[in-house]
């Protein structure tokens, strides 16, 4: 679970170190003080898109950084596994910072990391809900993947394998519909893999035959100097007159004075080996001298060659490796093309093969979504009803999508349908949800999931939006009841909700000096009546919206311990 989070330069927080416990915590303060920049800085950390408009104005860089308790059966552990990670000793340290350059800084663990594998390990540790959230309930697109999400233990294995049937009936069925083009298309695709076969075979390339080719180049077009050095050379070695000639007496003067020093024999000895390697030399040199030859109409080759080259990697590939890969790759399709109508029989029965073989994974599919639409229908309706919607519908229609494989993710469709009043019929539910039931509704399916996703903390930020009374107390209810068995945080303007928190972090503007700031700060038991009490009367001081915030707190403790009896 998240145990804290230090955040530097975001917006107006200076710095700002926040520790989390187990349970239901609440964020509230003034609208605008800065509960939505702690809420962003979570979305950062967890690696969401940033922008460089966060950053602290007059700062060059803001960062975060989230600590976390991880147990062995949290899902992140496998995302760890999977990414060649783990948490040291239980503990799991994300951090994230953007300059005003734009570069992003991402680590797990003081791991490099990029900002996608930040994301991909945050998406197992918290769950964010937000208004942006319930646009997911409202969006009929969305649907078919939160009914996923709910049966994930039973349909992400099925729709791996629907997936991989619907890639081999597309390729099965393109073949097919190129088998199928007309004459006139095929017999100008063969006349054009003919020619470019013809073209690169009549070349004749080999792997590393430019190279070979342009380091010959810079020989033949310096032959005038080669030839020039190369001559020189040999004579200046040479034994008549040359070097050798010089160091073969100096030999012989050291080597009859060797006997009477060891110095001297070393020195001789020395004299020897650099005379012996200088006739060696002097050998490879003149054999250079002797066999160079220079012929103009070679260098005229090679530049065709080296010409020819380039002009078929302007055509088929940026090397001779790959002119040569693509050569065969036209090869296969040339093949394939010129045996088409022999294969057309196969091609039809590969085709059908593949389809039945989605056929049967989607049915099994859509088998199990439907399974799961009824348990979903019958855990949402409890839910609403807890939250205050005692005769609420749901239903999670499943339709069919039209063609015979028309998605990866099987042919079934799904729109969630919804009742507010007994009596009524169920109607999309984009259609006819108010706000305030739309925020239970979502509430109410979270709680439903909960089991399947594994996440082990949830941030809800004003959620409460459209609610009031005891509705907003039935919203408290819930999350504490989540928060029995993960880390729920609530961002809150409801008195009833922050009543059932365990803990409350009072969020509040500053001025230090010329600039303004926001702090967080946790409150003690007499300090959360006093801010329950500012939420409901505008004036933590007023005696009766005080007393009024010590009743709610106690129903609250009542409640909860009622319920644990």
């Amino acid at each position: 679970m998240l145990r804290r989070i230090h955040i530097r330069n975001v917006a107006l927080i200076d710095e700002q170190s926040i520790e989390f416990e187990d349970g239901f915590s609440v964020l509230t303060g003034e609208t605008g003080a800065g509960k939505s920049i702690i809420i962003e800085s979570f979305n950062f950390v967890l690696g969401e898109r940033a922008n460089r408009d966060m950053i602290q104005y007059g700062e060059d860089r803001a960062s975060v950084e989230a600590e976390f308790e991880i147990s062995p059966a949290e899902p992140v552990n496998e995302v760890l596994k999977e990414l060649e990670m783990e948490a040291e000793d239980g503990q799991l340290i994300l951090f994230r910072e953007l300059t005003a350059s734009g570069k992003n800084t991402c680590r797990v663990n003081g791991i490099p990391v990029t900002a996608s594998v930040l994301k991909q390990i945050g998406d197992t540790l918290i769950d964010i809900h937000g208004q942006h959230a319930h646009q997911s309930l409202l969006n009929v697109k969305m649907h078919l993947g939160l009914l996923d999400a709910f049966a994930k233990d039973r349909t992400a294995s099925l729709l791996a394998e629907t997936a991989a049937c619907y890639r081999a009936y597309s390729e099965a069925k393109r073949a097919l519909d190129e088998a199928g083009m007309n004459e006139r298309e095929r017999a100008q695709k063969c006349d054009l893999y003919a020619y470019q076969i013809n073209e690169i075979e009549k070349a004749d390339l080999k792997d590393g035959e430019e190279e070979e080719l342009v380091r010959e180049r810079n020989k033949l077009a310096n032959a005038q100097s080669i030839m020039e050095a190369l001559g020189g050379s040999a004579e200046g070695l040479g034994a008549e007159e040359g070097v050798l000639s010089k160091l073969s007496a100096v030999k012989q003067y050291m080597e009859g004075i060797a006997g009477i020093s060891p110095e001297y024999a070393e020195m001789a000895d020395r004299i020897a080996e650099s005379y012996y390697a200088l006739e060696d030399a002097s050998y490879t040199v003149r054999g250079w001298s002797e066999g160079f030859s220079y012929d103009p109409s070679e260098l005229d080759s090679i530049e065709w060659r080296l010409e020819q080259i380039a002009r078929l990697k302007r055509k088929y590939g940026s090397s001779i490796k790959e002119i040569l890969s693509y050569l065969e790759k036209t090869r296969e399709e040339y093949d394939r093309l010129m045996t088409v109508e022999e294969r057309r029989e196969q091609l039809e029965k590969d085709c059908a093969k593949a389809l039945s073989a989605y056929t049967e994974k989607a049915e099994k599919l859509s088998s199990v979504r439907k399974e799961a639409a009824e348990q979903l229908r019958k855990e949402l309706v409890s839910e609403m009803a807890d939250l205050g919607m005692p005769h609420a519908a749901f239903e999670a229609r499943i339709g069919r999508l039209p063609g015979d494989a028309p998605s990866a993710k099987g042919f079934d469709s799904v729109e969630f349908m919804f009742s507010a009043n007994r009596g009524e019929p169920v109607k999309p539910l984009a259609h006819i949800a108010s706000g305030g039931e739309i925020s239970r509704i979502m509430l109410a399916f979270k709680t439903a999931t909960a089991g399947s996703d594994g996440i082990p903390t949830m941030v809800f930020d004003e959620i409460d939006t459209g609610v009031s009374g005891d509705i907003s107390t039935a919203l408290a209810r819930k999350m504490r009841e989540i928060a029995e068995n993960r880390q729920v945080l609530c961002v809150t303007h409801l008195a009833q909700i922050a009543a059932y928190a365990h803990i409350n972090y009072y969020v509040e503007k500053k001025t230090d000096g010329d600039r303004t700031v926001s702090v967080a700060v946790r409150l003690d038991e007499s300090e959360r009546a006093r801010e329950i009490a500012r939420i409901m009367s505008g004036s933590s001081d007023d005696p009766a919206a005080l007393q009024h915030a010590e009743n709610l707190i106690w129903s609250a403790k009542q409640a909860e311990r009622k319920q644990k009896a």
